[in-house]
């Protein structure tokens, strides 16, 4: 295997690069079931004829309008929205990113890529999108070659006090966009039901079980993987609980180390973005002092590098406090996003280290004026994330579901908010500690989780 492919991810590498190459997940509209590729296929369509319309009829209403006084002007028209844009709804790694860059190959255009829960506010959401849906850019005029979808992910990230009026300032850009826009989310969210009232909102399954084995042996075929049995890739798949992308994370893990030993408990073992290594990672990262400290840091960690970019953007401020220092810091975390914007466009993966460099050593090394802390700094959860960005270990997932059968709760709120509570209370008193744990009839790893 040489260099360069150890540096693509097999997520990327394996990306389907067509509709008729993807075994599309079922998908329903108004709880009806539909084909979501004939959906998607006709929605694209349906936007250029209706683009087309509307700027005609708009270009006769500004010629009108320029000879007309002001009280007999009319108001330009716009696109419906239900025919602007899309949203997709369903569990994170299915593959509904993975659909739009399929339909943006069958169609010859370009993904303009956005996530929605990184802008926090309506004036940044609006700076991030308001160009990219209303213009062209400059080879766009001297190629007359691809037109642009809209993706925007993670729309059910935005939420709480910074957010209101993010969600009417992303029904304005739909209403006034040039380009089509699919929106992805995780999860129903109530804030979002002004949105919902005005587009099409499919629910997105994930794949079954057996069409999930179907691609892992397909992986591994191509791969030259021999000594993984159909047993261990239902593990796998059991482990991550249908999320397509953690089975291909894993299948990538194992297949570029040694397999020695017992297969099983290889696979066990294997515990992608545990919170306790994100945060013995975090604090470490931001004590290095040299470019190859950070880049031995990442290369060690098994944390996917895009959630660990969302965390490190996230924690700056308790790490770094000058302006010059922070100033720097977010420049290169910009710089990074650029150079991933290129990556996944290009499909060039030779430029991920440079990524890394810059998102976790460019922005750890920032840290100038800024002197070290000596005490206890706490790292804290991506406020703005939704769904389930890291894979809970087996005893944490027992946890969640024994939880579930009391209060239903999100494995986010379980995290951040619900273990904290318990270990507090059951480090309070032996009384407390037996009382929580005759509640949730927890067996001894279990009991250990709270200690």
């Amino acid at each position: 295997m040489s260099k360069k492919d150890t540096q693509i991810p097999w997520v990327e590498k394996y990306r389907p690069k067509s509709l008729k190459e993807m075994a599309l997940p079922t998908a329903r509209l108004n709880r009806q079931r539909v084909k979501l590729n004939e959906e998607l296929v006709n929605f694209i369509n349906q936007f250029f004829e209706e683009r087309r319309r509307i700027n005609q009829e708009n270009k006769k209403i500004r010629e009108f309008n320029r000879t007309s006084i002001e009280k007999n002007q009319k108001e330009e028209k716009q696109i419906p929205t239900d025919k602007a844009a899309v949203l997709l709804e369903g569990p994170p790694g299915i593959g509904k990113t993975s659909i739009v860059y399929a339909l943006a190959n069958d169609f010859n255009m370009e993904v303009i890529e956005t996530n929605a829960s990184d802008t926090r506010t309506r004036d940044a959401l609006e700076r991030r999108l308001k160009e990219t849906t209303k213009s062209r850019g400059i080879l766009d005029f001297i190629n007359e070659s691809k037109e642009k979808i809209i993706l925007i992910d993670e729309i059910d990230g935005i939420y709480g006090v910074q957010d209101r009026g993010a969600i009417p300032t992303v029904i304005d850009l739909i209403q006034n966009t040039q380009f089509p826009i699919i929106m992805c989310a995780n999860e129903y969210k109530s804030n979002l039901q002004p949105l919902y009232n005005k587009i099409n909102r499919y629910e997105v399954h994930p794949l079954p079980k057996e069409e999930v084995i179907k691609i892992a042996k397909n992986i591994l075929k191509k791969e030259n993987i021999m000594n993984l049995k159909e047993e261990d890739l239902e593990l796998l798949i059991d482990k991550n609980n249908g999320d397509l992308r953690g089975v291909i994370n894993d299948i990538q893990g194992i297949g570029q180390g040694k397999l020695e030993g017992n297969v099983k408990e290889l696979i066990l073992s294997l515990h992608r973005d545990n919170l306790e290594e994100i945060f013995t990672l975090i604090r470490d990262l931001f004590k290095v002092s040299s470019l190859r400290e950070a880049r031995n840091l990442t290369d060690k960690s098994d944390v996917d590098y895009n959630f660990l970019y969302k965390w490190i953007n996230e924690n700056l401020l308790t790490f770094i406090k000058t302006n010059r220092d922070l100033a720097e810091a977010f420049e290169n975390l910009s710089i990074a996003d650029e150079i991933f914007g290129r990556i996944r466009t290009t499909q060039y993966w030779g430029l991920l280290p440079y990524f890394f460099d810059l998102f976790a050593g460019g922005v750890a090394l920032s840290r100038k004026d800024t002197p070290l802390s000596k005490g206890f700094q706490r790292v804290v959860f991506p406020r703005y994330t939704s769904g389930s960005y890291f894979s809970l270990t087996g005893v944490e997932k027992e946890f969640v579901e024994k939880i579930k059968r009391k209060y239903e709760i999100s494995q986010v709120d379980f995290t951040q908010d619900f273990l904290p509570f318990l270990k507090i209370l059951c480090n309070s008193s032996r009384k407390q500690f037996k009382n929580v744990s005759d509640w949730l009839d927890l067996d001894a790893k279990g009991k250990k989780l709270l200690k």
